[in-house]
């Protein structure tokens, strides 16, 4: 129920986020967010029954959905077309330090005292927020030329060529009407790439990338692995930082495109060498534990996991927000959002149902074909958008 909650509420809030970015601007709805973040914390905290903590996990799965849409709309409208990938993997690499400072703090924290300890972000954020503008583009769809204009002075610099971005904002939105909700999203170039999009997050599933996250320390016992699951832990976000860093480096340079491309390409050759081992380790029964491979699913994970952070993981985030002008783009990227947080609770609920089906190592190479198709999807109907104006 904890779980299932929090994607429920996800669902709700990213549905929300769409609305309320629309209408009351980025910067303001991300303040926004302290407030369902504190609440769903101080729920759990304080829950003198469980059906009041569940109600907190609810509340924070809506914080969640609605940050998601929010802040990954706000990073990439106000980012510099040339360095607007790099800064997109900004959350990701916070995804993870954020799990960490919460990991941290369990070690020496009851429960609810780190529930107390979780409110602290959202509150910083919330301060945060006031010093900081709303986007230049949401600033123009909404008639504020001047406050759009001396943002992008600001954000740009003294001698960049604002005008043009701003003429390229008008030639972007002019074809969507402003303040329309929903009913642009049926236009036949919109839904193609909402398609592209959903399409992109089922492979990012059905690829293991997510179980691979979630159920790292469970992987890495059913392969035989000996490392403690702390350790197992320690070498995985080690190796997620270090694609992290990777992505920071080529997206801005390779393309969104040929990252996620290679992204799959990597994590289909370590899930087909991870389901080998496993297959063959299984049906060997005069093999030892002392003198087995067993560092080899460790390897296989750490780079499955190191390859999906170059690419898999962020770059579908970024084309649900990239492929929209502003005047529709909360939108649409509330939408494809909404289909992600579906597909997560689906592939996480099929985890031990496609395990008992296809065996564990039927399991990863069926993860492996899916980033295999993946890979050609991408160069087939994946449109490349580094350089390119969003409007």
């Amino acid at each position: 129920m904890t779980g299932s909650l929090w994607f429920l509420g996800s669902l709700g809030g990213s549905w929300a986020a769409g609305w309320a970015a629309s209408k009351c601007g980025r910067r303001r709805s991300i303040q926004l967010l302290a407030l369902p973040n504190v609440l769903g914390w101080l729920l759990v905290a304080l829950a003198p029954i469980p059906s009041l903590m569940l109600t907190g996990r609810f509340v924070l799965g809506v914080a969640s959905g609605a940050g998601t849409v929010c802040l990954t709309v706000y990073i990439l409208e106000i980012a510099d077309t040339g360095v607007r990938g790099t800064l997109s993997v900004i959350p990701t690499l916070a995804l993870i330090a954020g799990g960490q400072y919460a990991l941290w703090l369990g070690t020496t924290l009851h429960w609810y005292h780190l529930s107390f300890a979780c409110t602290l972000p959202p509150l910083l954020l919330l301060g945060i927020y006031y010093i900081l503008p709303d986007t230049p583009s949401y600033l123009f769809i909404c008639g504020r030329y001047g406050e759009a204009a001396a943002t992008l002075r600001k954000l740009r610099g003294r001698y960049a060529d604002i005008e043009s971005e701003m003429e390229d904002m008008k030639r972007s939105n002019e074809s969507y009407r402003k303040n329309s909700g929903y009913r642009e999203l049926l236009k036949v170039k919109v839904v193609k790439r909402i398609a592209v999009v959903m399409i992109l997050f089922v492979f990012q599933q059905f690829c293991g990338n997510f179980v691979m996250i979630v159920y790292t320390a469970r992987v890495l016992q059913a392969a035989g692995t000996p490392l403690e699951p702390d350790t197992a832990s320690g070498i995985v976000m080690w190796a997620r930082v270090a694609g992290i860093i990777m992505s920071f480096c080529l997206l801005d340079r390779l393309g969104r495109r040929n990252c996620l491309a290679a992204s799959h390409a990597i994590n289909a050759a370590a899930l087909t060498l991870l389901g080998t081992y496993v297959y063959l380790n299984q049906h060997d029964e005069q093999q030892s534990p002392e003198t087995s491979l067993s560092w080899v699913p460790m390897v296989c994970v750490a780079t499955a996991l190191f390859g999906s952070d170059i690419g898999l993981h962020s770059v579908p985030f970024i084309l649900a927000a990239e492929y929209f002008p502003t005047n529709i783009r909360t939108h649409a990227t509330s939408v494809c959002m909404t289909w992600f947080t579906v597909m997560g609770f689906v592939v996480m609920q099929l985890y031990t149902l496609m395990q008992e089906a296809l065996t564990q190592a039927g399991l990863y190479w069926f993860y492996a074909g899916s980033s295999l198709l993946a890979t050609g999807f991408t160069f087939l109907a994946v449109t490349e958008t580094m350089g390119k104006s969003m409007g």
